[in-house]
C-alpha cells in the first residue's frame, strides 16, 4: 500500500502547512497524519523532477528516490538538502547569487523533537510580531552558527525547515536567531 504522502490531497494540505510555517517563523505546524517522517512528506510536497536534492546523511531509501523522481546533486549545487540535525554541518550549501537569490538551498533537518531541547533560541524578524523562543531537541548548534554565516550577505542564504514527528518549523533566511543562556 502506498503511503498517503504521495496523494495530491495530502500534498495540498502539507503545502498549506508549509505556507503557514514560513508566514509565522518559529511556530510549530502539525502536518496531516501519515506513516512517513515529516521530512519525507515535505520533500514529496515541494520537489519535482526539475529540482535537485542532496542527501549527505543518506536518510532516504531507494523507494523514496524513485517516488520523488528528483535529480541527485552535491550539497553545493542542490536546491534541497535533507540532513540529520543532530550531526555537525559538514558541507557548504548553495547560497544563490545576487541575480538569483531564490536559488539558495532549502535545508530540511530531521530532529528528535521541535521543542523540549536544552538550548533555547530567540527569534525575531519578518512574520514575528514579538520575539519568540524555540528549543529544538537534538539540534547540533553548528547548524545555527553556520546559518548565520550563510545568511550574512542577504539576500543570499538558505532557509531551514526543522522536522520531527511533531511537525515542521520554518526558519526563513530573514529570521534572526539568538541563543539564550
Amino acid at each position: 500500500m502506498i503511503d498517503v504522502i504521495w496523494q495530491p490531497e495530502f500534498q495540498q494540505a502539507t503545502f498549506r502547512c508549509l505556507v503557514d510555517a514560513y508566514s509565522r517563523p518559529g511556530q510549530i505546524n502539525v502536518l496531516p497524519v501519515s506513516n512517513s517522517h515529516s521530512a519525507i512528506a515535505v520533500l514529496a510536497t515541494l520537489v519535482d523532477g526539475e529540482s535537485s536534492l542532496s542527501d549527505p546523511h543518506q536518510l532516504l531509501d531507494n523507494s523514496d528516490w524513485l517516488r520523488l523522481q528528483i535529480k541527485s546533486a552535491a550539497p553545493e549545487q542542490a536546491a534541497f538538502i535533507v540532513c540529520e540535525g543532530s550531526r555537525a554541518v559538514d558541507f557548504e550549501p548553495n547560497l544563490g547569487t545576487l541575480a538569483s537569490p531564490e536559488h539558495g538551498a532549502t535545508l530540511v533537518l530531521t530532529l528528535d523533537a521541535l521543542s523540549g531541547g536544552d538550548s533555547h533560541y530567540q527569534l525575531t524578524g519578518p512574520g514575528i510580531q514579538h520575539a519568540i523562543q524555540i528549543a529544538p531537541q537534538g539540534l547540533n548548534k553548528s547548524w545555527f552558527t553556520r546559518r548565520r554565516h550563510w545568511n550574512s550577505a542577504f539576500p543570499l542564504g538558505v532557509d531551514l525547515l526543522l522536522t520531527s514527528a511533531e511537525g515542521i518549523l520554518a526558519l526563513p533566511r530573514t529570521t534572526l536567531i539568538k541563543e539564550i543562556d
